[in-house]
This record gives structure tokens, C-alpha cells and sequence, in this order.
């Protein structure tokens, strides 16, 4: 077998995941000068089918009906992965309890999305690359929510079902395996047998189908390939697909990379009492998904600001007119609790949704319910929730210059070698807990090195 076949037919290392996310982000970043948006987009489809198929506008009073191309492309690209890999994830069979602590997840995380002025993937991978003020106080105030949030799941005995990805060869090895726990391993699972995942995917289909057809074929709706051109459509599709497939090759996803450097200080019985297995204990005091994470925000990074120094792009603002507000506060617990009941942020879920996991069949229904509080309430929410700035920079190295001096270029180069400095104590961090060499960190994939090194199952055990 060819290292080209081999490489598309199984499971990627987390840092390579991140590579394609951040060549996605760059890609829609030179064509629009802006990060990945994809919250109001995923707003937008929904008040397609609402109007034509409910004759409602409660989402559409707020957002105009339409398509983002991205999303499209994000979807295909998982499909792709399990297409090469012979391998999609209906067979991962998941319990009442887990289906509905997902749909409660995509309610927290959408209406998150509207008062934190985005998504994880639009401050963690955009903001934290465009050095926004916003997107660090979202990831700090979000983190202890998160952990609270994977405390909740422990206690309802979900923890089993906490892994950055299934692959059926793994589930049946340790089928049985007290300390490595496959849950969603049923045997004579039939899932298009299952009456709540058909109705689960049929939502699903309508909600990105309807979408296409209007795109495609009318000029109804925002997006539409006569009003946007086939040029506009390919960039955003293959933008899109980029990051799906990346993400489908390694469960990449905001919430595992920013709770993995806090395993540090977590004991493993921690994580064996709530019957978390121990490869994903393994994989986060590895800091195998921050791995990935860094290598997404330190390329794109660069790339902003090499391209701002040479005047030929601006450094995105993630936060507004202002540089944080009291949304982004209140916002940032909701995003996290809501991307950990998930099992994976909103990105992460498009991907999932294109592997065929259930979970993600059930977060969608929640995303819409999410939106409706704020749609029909937007002036009372955002009066106070983005009516005062608590701010007037919008990035950190703007706040550094003015507050303790130096210039704004400065301060930007420290802040990106700080950021490199993270990712580069992450691959030796993970490289020591391993017990392995660099080389096999770069090359293998988690479940290669979470399963196959001695010591690191041992390590639990200490």
C-alpha cells in the first residue's frame, strides 16, 4: 500500500488535522479578509426551511434566509473521511440520556454563539490568531464551565461515551475493557433501524438540502449561486471541505484542545471513577488535541500578520465596535458547557454530522431551539449584553502598546512567539508523557499512541 493510501484510509495525529484547519482559515482569510464565520450562516439555513416549510420568520426575523457554502463544504469533507476510510459512525450507538444531554448541548451552545458574538472555532481558531482581547476572556471564562460541564456527563454515567473518535477496529479490541470502556460498541446495532435516528437524519436532510435547492436553483435567498457567482461558491466549498476533512481525520476540536493542559493537574482515578477511558485521559495529559489546536492559530497567525505588515490584509475583529463586552463574558460558559454535552464545538459537530454520528444528529434541533430566544428578543438581549463596551481596544497588542509601551508591531511578534512557545511545549510535553520519541508523535495517529505504548496505558495505573 502506497503511504498516500495509507494516510487516506486511516486516522490522522491531531497536529495534522490542525494543518488543514488553518490553510482553511487562511484561504477564506485572503479571499475576505476575515476569519471563519459560520454561526449566523448555520442561522441563515435554518430560516430557509422555517419560512417555506413552517411559515414562520422566527429565526428569519433576525437573520435573512440563506446558505453558507462553507458549512456545505465542512459536511462533504467528513463525508469524504468516511468514504476513504470505508468507515462512517452511525454504528456508534448512543443512549437516551447522551442523545439528550446533545440536544441540550446545541441549545447552551447556539444561543452562546448569539451573545458571545460567535462560536468557539470563530475566537479560539480567528480571534486567538487575531490577537483579540474578546476571544481570550471567551476561552477563560469558558474553561472552569467546561469541566463543570464534563463533571455533569460523569455523573449521569456518560463518560464512556468521551473520546475524540470512534473507529470500529478499537471498539471491538477493547469491547470489555473495564479500563477502556466502548459504550457505543453494540453488536447488532442496526442504526437505519433505529426510529430516532431516522427522524433525527430527515431533519438533518431537510436542513441542508432545502438550502441547496434555493441556492442552486432561485435567487430567493442569500448565497444563492446567482448572486454570489460559481467562483465564490468553489472557494468557500473547498475552504470548507479543507477543514471537514481535517476534523473527520482527527476528532480536532476547540473544547478537547483547551481542557487537555488542565490533565496536568487532574488525577487519573478522576477519570477511571467516571468511566472515562483511559486512552482519552492518555490523549489529553499527551496534549495531543492542543497539539493540533496551536498548529491551526500559529499558522494562521502568521499568515495574518505577515500579510498585515505587508499592508495587504487587516487583523480581523472578533469582538465589535468595541474590544469585549459583557456578552463575551456571559457567552464564553455557555459555548463551553454546551460544546462538552456535544462531545465536540460547532465545527467539530459539521464534521461529525458528515461522519454520521448520532449525537450530532441530535445537537441539531437544539442549535435551532438556541437561536429563538434571541431572535425574538434581540433588543432587550443585546442592550445588555453588547450595549456597553467594557474596552476600547480590540486587541491585545493595541492594549500592550498603549498601557505599557513600545509599538503595536511589537507587541504582535511577542504574541506570536508566545504562541509558538505553546506549541512547541506541547509537542514535548506529549513526547515525554509518551515515553516515546518526537518522530512517532509527528507520525502516528492518537489511537496509535494512546494504544500501542506500554507505558502510557500503565501510566493511569500509577
Amino acid at each position: 500500500m502506497s503511504v498516500v493510501l495509507r494516510l487516506l484510509g486511516q486516522q490522522w495525529p491531531f497536529w495534522l488535522g490542525g494543518l488543514l484547519v488553518g490553510v482553511s482559515e487562511i484561504l477564506f482569510y485572503y479571499r475576505y479578509d476575515m476569519f471563519v464565520v459560520v454561526t449566523t450562516g448555520f442561522a441563515q439555513m435554518y430560516a430557509v426551511s422555517e419560512q417555506h416549510l413552517l411559515g414562520i420568520d422566527w429565526v428569519a426575523r433576525v437573520h435573512e434566509p440563506g446558505i453558507h457554502w462553507f458549512i456545505i463544504g465542512a459536511v462533504l469533507g467528513a463525508r469524504l473521511v468516511a468514504l476513504l476510510e470505508r468507515e462512517a459512525r452511525g454504528w456508534v450507538h448512543y443512549n437516551g440520556r447522551m442523545l439528550g444531554l446533545a440536544f441540550l448541548g446545541g441549545i447552551l451552545f447556539s444561543f452562546g454563539t448569539r451573545i458571545a458574538g460567535g462560536c468557539t472555532t470563530h475566537h479560539f481558531v480567528g480571534g486567538i490568531p487575531s490577537m483579540s482581547i474578546a476571544s481570550w476572556v471567551v476561552l477563560l471564562t469558558g474553561i472552569p464551565f467546561a469541566f463543570l460541564a464534563f463533571k455533569i456527563a460523569l455523573s449521569l454515567k456518560l463518560g464512556g461515551y468521551f473520546r475524540h473518535q470512534e473507529t470500529l477496529n478499537i471498539a471491538r479490541q477493547h469491547s470489555g475493557n473495564a479500563d477502556h470502556p466502548q459504550p457505543g460498541y453494540v453488536p447488532g446495532y442496526r442504526p437505519w433501524q433505529d426510529p430516532v435516528r431516522i427522524l433525527l437524519t430527515v431533519f438533518f436532510l431537510t436542513f441542508l438540502l432545502m438550502p441547496v435547492y434555493y441556492a442552486l436553483f432561485t435567487d430567493e435567498i442569500a448565497g444563492a449561486v446567482s448572486q454570489t457567482g460559481w467562483f465564490d461558491v468553489a472557494w468557500l466549498v473547498v475552504s470548507g471541505l479543507l477543514l471537514g476533512f481535517g476534523i473527520a481525520k482527527t476528532g480536532f476540536g476547540t473544547e478537547c484542545s483547551v481542557m487537555a493542559p488542565e490533565a496536568t493537574f487532574t488525577s487519573p482515578a478522576f477519570y477511571r471513577q467516571g468511566g472515562v477511558p483511559m486512552a482519552t485521559y492518555a490523549m489529553f495529559r499527551g496534549m495531543l488535541p492542543l497539539q493540533g489546536f496551536m498548529v491551526a492559530i500559529v499558522l494562521f497567525n502568521l499568515f495574518i500578520l505577515g500579510s498585515w505588515w505587508m499592508n495587504v490584509g487587516s487583523i480581523p475583529n472578533a469582538s465589535g465596535e468595541e474590544g469585549l463586552y459583557w456578552g463575551h463574558i456571559l457567552g464564553g460558559p455557555l459555548l463551553a458547557m454546551g460544546a462538552v454535552f456535544m462531545i465536540g464545538c460547532e465545527v467539530r459537530t459539521y464534521a461529525r454530522l458528515g461522519l454520521g454520528y448520532a449525537t450530532a444528529l441530535a445537537a441539531l434541533p437544539g442549535f435551532y431551539l438556541g437561536y429563538i430566544p434571541y431572535t425574538l428578543f434581540q433588543e432587550q438581549i443585546d442592550s445588555v449584553v453588547f450595549g456597553e463596551g467594557l474596552t476600547t481596544f480590540i486587541t491585545l497588542p493595541e492594549w500592550a502598546a498603549y498601557t505599557i509601551g513600545g509599538s503595536e508591531a511589537l507587541w504582535s511578534i511577542l504574541y506570536s512567539i508566545a504562541l509558538i512557545v505553546i506549541l512547541i511545549v506541547s509537542f514535548e510535553a506529549g513526547r515525554r508523557f509518551l515515553g516515546t520519541s518526537l518522530a512517532n508523535v509527528v507520525r502516528k495517529n492518537t489511537d496509535e499512541l494512546v494504544y500501542e505504548t506500554p507505558s502510557v496505558l500503565a501510566s493511569p495505573r500509577s
